[in-house]
C-alpha cells in the first residue's frame, strides 16, 4: 500500500472510473493527476542526455537522444493499448554535430490512466515503467506520495528488473522552459535510490553486473488539463560493480519535450506528399490522371531546370531525385549520379537539390528528419558501410551548414546494401539501390 499525505491510496489503484467532468477535483487548491488521452492520438517524446561514463581512471562523454512515439491502438475508462517505438541516437564527446542513428525497438504495452505500465516480458522498452504515477484522489501542493515503479537493464546476455519507490511531491502549476519551448503545468518533483545484489554470482556472464546502486532525482511538468506529461528534467547515477571486481559509473542528465497529436491516416500523408511535390515540382498535378509518370510515389524532380518547359537530358531516364511515400513519411531519393564513384563529395546538381529540398523541410520544424545512405552490393560490406554512412553525413552536413537547419533534428546513419530498392542483379538496379534518402518523418 503506498502513501500520500492527508490520504492513503492502493499502490497500483482500484478501477478508475473516468466520465466526463470528473477529472477537475472541486476543490480550487487541488488537482487531479490523470492521463486523458484517447484513440488515434500521438505522444511523442525527444529526449536529450547529457552522459559522463568513468571506468577505472578513464572517462567518455556521450550525448544521446531517443526518440519516442506511442500510438493508442485502444483506449478504455482504465487504461490506454499502446503501440510503442523507440529509436536511439548518438554523439560522442561533449560537442555539436550530427546525430548518429543508433538502435531502434517496437513494443507493445498497457498504459493506465494512473501512470502504471504492464510491459509483456518480450519487450525491452520502456525501460522505466510505471513512472511518474499518481494517487487515485486529488492532491494539494506539498502532498507527498510514493508508488512502485521499476527500471529495467538490458544487458547481452540477461536483463535485469529493479523495483524502485520514488517519492514524489506535488510543488504545483510551474513555467518550464527549454531551447524555445515553454509552458506552465502541474510540476511533480521526485527521488529514488536504486540497488541490485545478485544474491548467487557464480555463474554470472562476466559482462553482466552483480550489484547496481544507483540514484535518481528531478522533475516532471504535467498537463492535468490534456492529461499528458509537457516536460521532464532528470538528473540519475548508477555504479556497476562485476564479477571480476571492476567498477563501471554512468551519470546522465535527461531533458525531454513531450508533444501532443492526432494519429497521420494515409490519406492525410498523402496530402502531404502532394503538398511537397507541389513545391518541388514545376507542372505537377495532383489530379491522378494528369500526372507526369503512371508510377506516382516516384516522380522525377523537374525544377533543376531554369526553364520550367524543359527537362534537363541528363535527367531523362536517370532520374536524379525521385519523391515517395514511406512508412516512415515522405523520402526524398537522391541517386548516385548526384556523386562521383566511389566519392562522398557532392556533385553541384546534389547540392542544388539539396538546397530545394531543405526550403521544404524547413515548412515542418517539429518534424524530425533521417538522413540514410545506400549502396549496391558490390565489393566489401566494411568498405560499402563507411561510404554510405560518408555520403549520408554530406547530406546531412549540407542541410545543417549550408541552409542553417535543427541539427538536433536531424540524424543519419549508414545501410551500405541492406536495404535494397531493386535487386542488384543488372547495372541498372544497382544504379537505384546507390542513393541517399532523406525523410521528413511524419510519425
Amino acid at each position: 500500500m503506498s502513501s500520500v499525505s492527508k490520504f492513503s491510496v492502493f499502490a497500483f489503484g482500484c478501477l478508475f472510473v473516468l466520465v466526463s467532468g470528473i477529472f477537475a477535483s472541486t476543490d480550487p487548491n487541488s488537482v487531479l493527476l490523470q492521463w486523458k488521452w484517447k484513440d488515434n492520438q500521438v505522444l511523442e517524446l525527444n529526449e536529450y542526455h547529457d552522459i559522463l561514463f568513468r571506468v577505472g581512471a578513464r572517462t567518455v562523454q556521450r550525448e544521446d537522444k531517443n526518440r519516442v512515439v506511442m500510438k493508442t491502438k485502444q483506449c478504455s475508462s482504465i487504461k490506454c493499448l499502446v503501440d510503442a517505438w523507440f529509436d536511439t541516437y548518438v554523439r560522442f564527446g561533449k560537442t555539436s554535430g550530427p546525430f548518429l542513428k543508433d538502435k531502434d525497438f517496437q513494443s507493445t504495452f498497457s498504459l493506465f490512466r494512473n501512470g502504471r505500465y504492464e510491459v509483456p516480458n518480450e519487450f525491452i522498452m520502456p525501460n522505466l515503467r510505471s513512472f511518474p504515477s499518481f494517487p487515485d484522489e486529488a492532491v494539494h501542493v506539498t502532498d507527498i506520495w510514493k508508488i512502485p515503479a521499476e527500471e529495467s537493464f538490458d544487458f547481452v546476455k540477461e536483463r535485469i528488473r529493479v523495483t524502485v519507490e520514488p517519492e514524489y511531491t506535488y510543488v504545483g502549476k510551474k513555467n518550464w522552459s527549454y531551447e524555445g519551448f515553454k509552458g506552465t503545468s502541474d510540476k511533480i518533483t521526485y527521488t529514488y535510490p536504486i540497488f541490485y545484489s545478485k544474491s548467487d554470482s557464480i555463474n554470472t556472464p562476466p559482462n553482466v553486473p552483480v550489484k547496481i546502486f544507483g540514484f535518481a532525482n528531478g522533475a516532471v511538468f504535467f498537463n492535468s488539463e490534456k492529461g499528458v506529461p509537457e516536460f521532464k528534467d532528470v538528473k540519475l547515477s548508477y555504479t556497476f560493480i562485476f564479477p571480476n571486481g571492476n567498477v563501471q559509473e554512468a551519470n546522465f542528465h535527461i531533458q525531454g519535450i513531450y508533444t501532443l497529436r492526432n494519429q497521420i491516416g494515409i490519406a492525410e500523408r498523402n496530402t502531404i506528399r502532394d503538398e511537397v511535390l507541389n513545391e518541388l515540382i514545376v507542372g505537377y498535378s495532383e489530379d491522378p490522371n494528369k500526372r507526369w509518370k503512371e508510377n506516382t510515389d516516384r516522380v522525377p524532380i523537374r525544377t533543376l531546370s531554369d526553364d520550367p518547359n524543359q527537362i534537363r537530358k541528363d535527367q531523362v531516364g536517370e532520374e536524379p531525385i525521385t519523391v515517395r511515400t514511406s512508412e516512415e513519411g515522405v523520402t526524398f531519393s537522391l541517386n548516385s549520379i548526384l556523386f562521383d564513384f566511389n566519392n562522398s563529395e557532392l556533385k553541384s546538381d546534389a547540392e542544388d537539390a539539396v538546397r530545394r529540398i531543405a526550403e521544404i523541410l524547413k515548412k515542418y520544424p517539429d518534424r524530425e528528419i533521417r538522413v540514410s545512405g545506400h549502396t549496391d552490393n558490390i565489393g566489401k560490406f566494411e568498405y560499402n558501410q563507411k561510404l554510405s554512412e560518408d555520403r549520408a553525413k554530406t547530406v546531412l552536413d549540407e542541410l545543417v551548414k549550408k541552409h542553417k537547419m535543427n541539427e538536433k533534428s536531424i540524424s543519419y546513419k549508414g545501410y551500405a546494401d541492406t536495404v535494397p530498392v531493386a535487386p542488384n542483379d543488372s547495372e541498372e538496379n544497382r544504379k537505384k539501390n546507390r542513393r541517399v534518402e532523406i525523410t521528413l518523418v511524419l510519425d
